[in-house]
């Protein structure tokens, strides 16, 4: 037995509560058993959100719409969602200007002007504007993130070189330290002396070998400032001689020929070196300045590191400070 089919009317009241128990009942079964039933609902269901949000849905049917239709949660957002998009298309230039020319019937659903707002020229090359612009900013981002990405592995990399190169620094300041406390412990003692069979046991003996001079050493790394708490202090001995300042170069410099100034801390040069070649060790550049101690006192002291360019024009490298304590 075919049955017959649902009319919207029918439909629309089940949707609004108008129906009894059993018709709604009758009409679930067959949505239940039919898609193609179903699929009228829902189509029915649109119709009726449309015409809410448009303001033409009848009086009469208004009360049982909010009272019935909208108890489900899932048709009030339905309806939030249908009244957004309204907005954006009634507030839109485009459509306005096309509103004083055409008339729209007023039974038109919103997603009848929705379509046709996305199908104008002017909308269609805005829209076309706006991914251009997305496009450019989005491959900027990308473009900007490498470039971030890249400058961040050389800082590290840079880091690492000069963790390096302070280490190294050490270990040459560690192996001058002990050598002093060797040629400190020998001074004055004389080499023990062989007879030799050929030397009359009555020739006097040779005087010894004055002691070699007691030095100081002092490491010092770039990137330090002035009133830095991690500026290096030598401590020189009453009977040391020579002071032997480390110089650690940044890796980024690649001059051939540098030219050191050595400053006290009222900035009188008390000493200035010229055509100083730096040493390369382990990848590591430095440059050893040799500093009489007669010439400085205690306090702090600054170097001033320059450049030699091939056109003999110097150019400031670098600035390095270290405190000076003699002991009397």
């Amino acid at each position: 037995m075919l049955e017959t089919p649902l009319s919207e009317q029918k439909i629309a009241s089940y949707l609004l509560g108008e129906l009894s128990e059993e018709e709604q009942v009758e009409i679930e079964d067959r949505a239940f058993a039919d898609q193609k039933v179903l699929q009228e609902i829902l189509a029915v269901e649109q119709d009726l959100l449309d015409d809410y949000v448009s303001g033409d849905i009848p009086k009469e049917k208004l009360r049982n719409f909010e009272t019935h239709f909208l108890v489900s949660a899932e048709r009030r957002k339905k309806v939030a969602f249908a009244k957004t998009l309204a907005t954006v298309v009634n507030e839109t230039p485009a459509f306005q200007e096309d509103r004083a020319v055409i008339t729209v019937a007023s039974a038109s659903s919103w997603r009848t002007r929705l379509t046709a707002f996305f199908i104008r020229p002017l909308t269609a090359y805005s829209f076309a504007v706006a991914s251009l612009v997305l496009f450019v900013v989005g491959s900027w981002l990308i473009v900007d993130r490498i470039r971030l990405h890249s400058e961040l592995t050389q800082l590290r990399s840079n880091q690492d070189s000069q963790l390096a190169q302070r280490q190294q620094l050490e270990k040459d300041l560690a192996n001058e330290r002990l050598k002093n406390d060797e040629l400190l412990a020998n001074r004055g003692t004389p080499a023990p002396q062989t007879p030799s069979p050929d030397v009359s046991p009555t020739t006097p003996p040779q005087p010894p070998v004055p002691g070699s001079p007691i030095i100081a050493t002092v490491a010092l790394l770039p990137g330090i400032s002035r009133g830095s708490a991690s500026v290096p202090q030598v401590s020189i001995a009453k009977d040391a001689s020579l002071l032997r300042l480390q110089i650690g170069i940044d890796p980024q410099e690649s001059y051939h020929r540098y030219r050191a100034e050595l400053r006290n801390e009222k900035g009188q040069q008390v000493l200035a070196q010229g055509n100083l070649a730096p040493s390369v060790r382990h990848n590591d550049r430095n440059i050893t300045l040799s500093v009489p101690v007669n010439v400085i006192n205690g306090g702090r002291y600054e170097v001033a590191l320059k450049g030699i360019a091939a056109s003999g024009v110097t150019e400031d490298v670098g600035f390095y400070y270290f405190d000076v304590v003699k002991k009397q």
